[in-house]
């Protein structure tokens, strides 16, 4: 080992446990590294800490170490170079969190977990956050996004009028929402990451029939960075005759002007607003009536086990309900899990209902097979009349395959 007076380890130095995320062997496996103990090699020669096995990789490529309080790395005189955040290691280089790290044409990401002497449970959770992280590229580049569409249904009707489309991913530690703003949300990019999933949302929307009204999500950093309006025209110019809304959050209501200036801006491109989670916070019926959205959304906690709510509890419900309908806002009742849940907010005004009742999100390929079955349903029962119809006597009237009335 290549081992100096700037390389010597103390345990008790370093205050954080630092894990290295990556594919060694190029495949689709990531799996994850603690840089313990250090010095810390990387290479293609057997035994140690990090053998990569491609042919592209140096026997001896490069070394981690500790300088100070500092992670650094020093590439080994490796053929095709170390690179850290895309540039060439020359000389020895200070490391950070979430560095990109390539030995070769082999990346891998750099992540930290504050604390010393963590346990097994820590440790691997560590691992299990650098994991996500490292994959969350393929989130903005690849086909790993499957997004979700949830019916939105007329109560009058029974109709479908629309799909909320939720996120998903294929990805271990990114399969659904949470998992993946949280890990955008360490790199800095939940607005990229905002606007992909609106875009993937509507490019795999035609397999639900002839344009479909989709309610697309928001992240409340996107009104703060003012990018949310330019994302919006790229989707009009994507999809200019789709019907679309843009759902916000009702926390993101924080400045009325603001929330004015979004709605006239997304009128100019034909897109309408939903206020979503109504209920959950302040339920500021006056800010509403100023923004004037074209939906509300009752959060759950007005809904759930409507049907059972004491009289008190239904009729506020039912006045609200009527107060966004007095100002031209339409409501829609979301997490409607069974029919009598349905019954209550018929009942209490809801004119949209959206919940387990009427459907789980599912992948668009859910809807195509849906649609591909009920035209072929369709298909058998126009097949079994024409049959009925043809074996019908033309002279008698009479079905060819019933016995005759005359003996």
């Amino acid at each position: 080992m290549l081992v100096n007076e700037s390389s010597t380890y103390s345990p008790s130095a370093l205050l954080d446990d630092w894990v290295l995320s990556g594919r060694p062997a190029g495949g689709d496996e990531t799996r994850t590294f603690i840089l313990d103990p250090l010095p810390f090699q990387v290479g293609r020669k057997p035994g140690l800490s990090l053998m990569l096995p491609g042919n592209t990789v140096s026997g001896l490529h490069a070394e981690f170490f500790q300088r100070g309080s500092a992670l650094c790395l020093r590439d080994l005189g490796s053929t095709n170079g170390t690179f850290v955040n895309g540039d060439r290691l020359g000389d020895v280089t200070e490391l950070h969190d979430n560095d990109m790290i390539q030995f070769a044409d082999l990346p891998f990401r750099l992540t930290r977990s504050p604390g010393a002497n963590l346990s097994h449970t820590r440790r691997k959770d560590a691992c299990d956050q650098a994991l996500a992280i490292v994959q969350f590229d393929q989130l903005l580049t690849g086909n790993s996004i499957i997004p979700h569409y949830q019916p939105i249904v007329d109560l009058a009707s029974g109709q479908v009028i629309a799909y909320e489309v939720l996120a998903r991913s294929r990805l271990i530690g990114l399969e659904t929402p949470n998992f993946m703003f949280s890990a955008a949300a360490q790199l800095g990019l939940s607005t990229k990451l905002s606007e992909q999933l609106r875009r993937t949302g509507v490019e795999h929307s035609h397999q639900l029939g002839d344009l479909p009204h989709l309610f697309l999500n928001t992240h409340p950093c996107e009104l703060d960075t003012g990018t949310l309006l330019l994302s919006c025209e790229e989707l009009r110019r994507m999809a200019p005759r789709q019907p679309i809304t843009i759902e916000m959050h009702e926390a993101s209501m924080t400045n009325l002007d603001d929330m004015i200036s979004l709605r006239k801006g997304l009128e100019q491109f034909d897109i309408t607003l939903a206020f979503d989670d109504f209920g959950a916070g302040q339920g500021r019926i006056a800010e509403l009536a100023a923004v004037h959205p074209n939906y509300v959304k009752f959060d759950r906690c007005m809904i759930h086990d409507l049907h059972n709510a004491d009289a008190a509890r239904r009729r506020v419900v039912a006045m609200l309900v009527q107060m966004i309908l007095e100002v031209g806002i339409i409501p829609l009742a979301e997490c409607v899990e069974n029919a009598a849940e349905a019954q209550a907010c018929i009942e209490a005004g809801f004119v949209l209902s959206q919940g387990y009742l009427h459907g789980k999100p599912q992948p668009a390929s859910h809807y195509l097979e849906l649609a591909r079955f009920e035209r072929a349903r369709a298909e058998l029962k126009r097949t079994q009349a024409m049959n009925v119809i043809e074996s019908v006597d033309p002279v008698s009237n009479s079905c060819s395959s019933c016995p005759s009335d005359v003996p």
